[in-house]
């Protein structure tokens, strides 16, 4: 594709834990993405008694502003945002997509959990996977569902993301202890027999693994040569995901150092959401995950935007 021909549009997910835009060029049915744009904003820590804090919402406008400043020097044509849990779950979302607004020219579409989890099956099957069972890990929230070739057959929000288990359950250093770790375990248990009962009789071996925590899982068992090296697609198993909670444990400074090397944005969240993704597999019964380039981000590009394209996985 001529990128300098193409139309430049622009997507920007709001999510609890990173903000990220990722620029794309279309021309006709193909869309190729271009660059992308991430901020750790955090936005889940400004939630006090249910409400995003003035300090959240000015937050929130500043890295939206700054965005669309991006967007602006990428040369876009247009601008689409959504958001998640981010928003999903605050009282006063309608008030900070309202401030957004006035303070970045942007609108935000909030998704609920149902049209998030729809985004989430479309990424999948149309990167290839028909069927399956899959979770979709993110800052404030984890969708987990299963779906065959006709779409979302089942699935629920659960109410924990790997930013808000560090902040519920973290309180004696920058990794979670044993005991913390037990406590986020059985939270994780709970809320999968709470919300989805029944729901593992027939779950296969391997779970699909979607979003920004697992691929960093991923990414780190990669640098520490747990995994082959490499980009995209790959299956790790439960076992490797065990192993590198036991090296947290055991060589704690070894791990800081390789966070701060390969994914420092993610420093105090991903062994908080690798208990998540372990606890997960085992309350499924699953022994390995396929962790996808492809989420929510490319669901909501095919669904709303670009329903007849074609756009690149690459995350």
């Amino acid at each position: 594709m001529d990128t300098e021909k193409a139309e430049k549009i622009a997507l920007i997910d709001v999510g609890s834990n990173t903000i990220r835009a990722v620029v794309y060029a279309r021309r006709g049915e193909h869309v190729r993405k271009l660059y992308s744009e991430r901020d750790y904003t955090g936005l889940i820590a400004y939630v006090r008694d249910g409400r995003l804090s003035d300090e959240g919402v000015e937050r929130l406008c500043a890295t939206m502003a700054h965005m669309k400043r991006f967007c602006a020097l990428c040369r876009c044509a247009s601008v689409t945002a959504f958001s998640t849990a981010s928003l999903r779950g605050v009282t006063n979302g309608a008030e900070a997509i309202a401030a957004v607004r006035k303070a970045a020219g942007i609108e935000i579409l909030p998704l609920t959990a149902e049209e998030e989890m729809t985004c989430d099956c479309v990424g999948l099957q149309r990167s290839g996977v028909g069927e399956g069972y899959a979770f979709d890990l993110g800052g404030g929230s984890c969708q987990v569902f299963r779906f065959r070739a006709e779409g979302l057959r089942e699935g629920a929000s659960l109410p924990f993301g790997c930013l808000t288990l560090g902040e519920h359950f973290v309180r004696r250093g920058l990794f979670p202890d044993r005991e913390e770790s037990k406590s986020i375990r059985r939270f994780v248990k709970g809320a999968i027999e709470d919300y989805l009962p029944g729901f593992t009789d027939a779950a296969p071996r391997t779970l699909h693994a979607m979003g920004g925590t697992a691929r960093a899982v991923a990414k780190v068992l990669r640098a520490t040569g747990a995994l082959p090296r490499g980009e995209g697609p790959c299956v790790v198993p439960r076992e490797a995901v065990r192993e590198l909670l036991r090296e947290a444990y055991k060589r704690e400074g070894r791990l800081v150092a390789t966070l701060r090397r390969v994914i420092p944005g993610r420093m105090s969240t991903l062994l908080p959401g690798a208990l998540a993704m372990d606890a997960i597999a085992r309350q499924l019964g699953c022994e390995s995950f396929s962790v996808t380039p492809t989420g929510v981000r490319e669901g909501f590009l095919w669904t709303r935007l670009l329903p007849t394209a074609a756009p690149s996985t690459a995350n």
